[in-house]
């Protein structure tokens, strides 16, 4: 299936079988190791070359096999020749479809593909497997900062489904001063204020400011429809796995925030950071996921539930330490990003040359 596609590899962890009275009939469709599978639609630039690991699989129809027949290509070469952004603006600009891209054979037949003898092919693939190393390692690094996040959480309260600590247990609402909902107003490409919705805080626990649109506020809205640097946002409407995404705004600047968010704004007594993880936290999760209420597809959990649930109390103090230790940790993943925005841009320009003979 095109979701299962991902970086030039399939990645898949739903696997449904097929009867084996219906082998022979769907051999056609089986995959072998060398083979590349393309998204059919949507984002017909996505694809994926089979390894051992998926040989014997069946293509859906959702996406196009193609078995290259010439013992002068390299697999590797191919995968890395088809990642360049060149070949993804040819399948975008060539795919056919009124409402949506659509991939067929026949373009799939003309894309232009250039290969040099197989020596030099090896040479090009290994350079770039080994900056894709480099990266990856650096995403890698980042991932185990967030996890140490979660960890020193534990390490410092204990797990909050058991409460070993012993702390006081209250309801979220005691740690906070309000909870508010964000503005219903329409957002639009130019305004004052940027406008945080449901898209900007990430599965992980943090802000993406990637796709921000606009507002203007009068003077008696920005009370109320403005996150300050500390501020809490929880996202209460969204699909069943995503409800729940909570994030701490950490920017000076402040910004808007949509209907879709609550923003938890703690008082003086605790700390926001301990809050955010907690919500972020297994526990608090499964928690969020039975509270849901779905309306037409989409989950729904309202301000006064949120400040219902059950959450342990420690001391102000403990809590300042775990902000401390967050922001060593925030510092070193900025650091990471950093050489990771590097490493993307080394890659990017040896991708460039490799494919112009160059390097």
């Amino acid at each position: 299936m095109p979701q299962d596609i991902r970086d030039g590899h399939i990645v898949c962890d739903r696997i449904a079988k097929v009867a084996p009275r219906h082998a022979d009939r769907l051999a056609q469709h089986t995959l072998r190791a060398g083979d590349v599978v393309f998204s059919r639609r949507g984002d017909v630039s996505r694809f994926a070359v089979v390894t051992a690991a998926e040989s014997g699989w069946l293509c859906g129809t959702g996406s196009i096999r193609i078995r290259l027949n010439c013992p002068d290509i390299y697999i590797p070469y191919a995968r890395r020749y088809l990642q360049q952004d060149l070949v993804r603006g040819w399948l975008e600009r060539n795919a056919k479809g009124l409402t949506m891209p659509n991939l067929n054979t026949a373009v799939i037949r003309a894309l232009p593909f250039i290969y040099p003898p197989m020596a030099e092919q090896r040479r090009i693939a290994d350079v770039l497997d080994m900056a894709e190393a480099l990266r990856a390692k650096r995403r890698a690094a980042i991932a185990k900062l967030d996890a140490l996040t979660q960890a020193t959480f534990l390490a410092l309260f204990g797990d909050p489904a058991t409460n070993p600590r012993g702390w006081p247990i209250g309801r979220i609402g005691d740690l906070l001063l309000s909870a508010t909902y964000g503005t219903s107003e329409k957002a639009s490409a130019s305004g004052d204020f940027a406008v945080l919705r449901m898209n900007n805080i990430t599965r992980t626990g943090e802000m993406d400011f990637n796709e921000l649109k606009y507002m203007d506020l009068d003077a008696s809205e920005q009370d109320r429809y403005l996150v300050m640097q500390g501020d809490v946002l929880f996202n209460r409407t969204n699909s069943a796995d995503l409800v729940g995404k909570t994030a701490i705004f950490r920017e000076v600047q402040p910004m808007a925030y949509a209907g879709y968010l609550v923003r938890l704004r703690v008082n003086a007594e605790n700390d926001p950071e301990y809050l955010a993880c907690f919500l972020n936290t297994a526990y608090a999760k499964k928690m969020l996921r039975g509270m849901c209420k779905s309306i037409i597809g989409m989950a729904n959990i309202n301000a006064k539930e949120i400040q219902a649930m059950r959450i342990a109390q420690p001391p102000n103090d403990l809590q300042r330490k775990f902000a401390r230790h967050v922001a060593a940790i925030g510092r070193l993943k900025a650091a990471h990003r950093a050489s990771l925005v590097k490493l993307d841009n080394l890659f990017a320009a040896l991708q460039h040359r490799a494919f112009r003979g160059e390097i």
